[in-house]
Formats: C-alpha cells, structure tokens, sequence
C-alpha cells in the first residue's frame, strides 16, 4: 500500500474515537464495503450524532513513530479528514499543548515536536463557523411579527 499524507488532522484532546472521513479511505484505494461495526452511533460534544460506516485499522506516522490506529469512517466529518482522539493520544504517550499548538513525544531517537497550521486552523474554523450558521438559519421558525426598538 502506497503511503499517504493526509493534511487536515486535528488532534482532539475531547474525543474518544479517532475518527476518518469516507472520501480519504477512497482516495487511498481502500474499499468501503465490508468495514467492521458498521452503523455504528457516534455523537458530538454538542449531542449531535452521525452514524459510522465501519472501522478500519490504518498505520499513522507521526515524525519517526508508525502506530496502527483503528478509525471509524464516516461520510462528513467536518473540515478536518481525520480527528485523532485519545486513544491515539494516550498510546503515543503525547504531551499536547493547545497554546504552542503542537504536540511533543519521546522516542528512542529523542523528542518531537508537531506543529500545527495556524492559517489552516483558522480556515477549518470559519468554515465550521459558516456551516454552522447556515444550519442555525435553516432551523429558525421565520417569524411574522416585526418589532420596532
């Protein structure tokens, strides 16, 4: 299986589950048919629930360290393709820091540090944003009264 590098991750210190948009598993060639627990539920922070295709087991490099992940695939996650959750914190030993926006672990070759984007950062969060209010618009009973302040 050829490598690939995935741009667009976020490390979510909140979420239980690493989690890999549909369309990634695709663009890697992996077949969607015959993933493990499929329908499975999945819910949000803000108690909104997506259902998963399935899980699939996918190696992660993070500078010098590959460790095998077990993601559950869904079709729109968000503006980010992957969300590495705690399980891929806890195994990899990480020390995340939301202020420098980077992670830090050990190996046996010494530290490493990764960084995030801030540009990119900034643009998955205006489109959440965006999305967010377009679903928030679409949600509001219109009114037919006109208050005058």
């Amino acid at each position: 299986m050829d490598k690939f590098d995935v741009r667009r991750i976020l490390i979510d210190l909140g979420s239980s589950a690493d989690l890999v948009q549909a369309s990634v598993i695709s663009h890697m060639g992996h077949n969607l048919v015959g993933l493990e627990n499929p329908r499975r539920i999945l819910s949000g922070f803000n108690w909104a629930s997506t259902i998963s295709l399935g899980d699939i087991v996918l190696p992660v490099q993070a500078g010098s360290v590959t460790l095998n992940v077990q993601f559950s695939v869904v079709q729109d996650l968000s503006p980010f393709n992957v969300i590495l959750g705690r399980a891929w914190l806890h195994c990899m030993k990480v020390i995340p820091s939301t202020y420098h926006q980077m992670v830090s672990f050990l190996t046996e070759e010494g530290q490493i540090n990764l960084y995030g984007n801030q540009l990119a950062a900034r643009q998955c969060y205006q489109i959440t944003r965006e999305a967010g209010t377009s679903q928030e618009d679409k949600s509001l009973p219109e009114s037919t009264h006109t208050l005058d302040q």
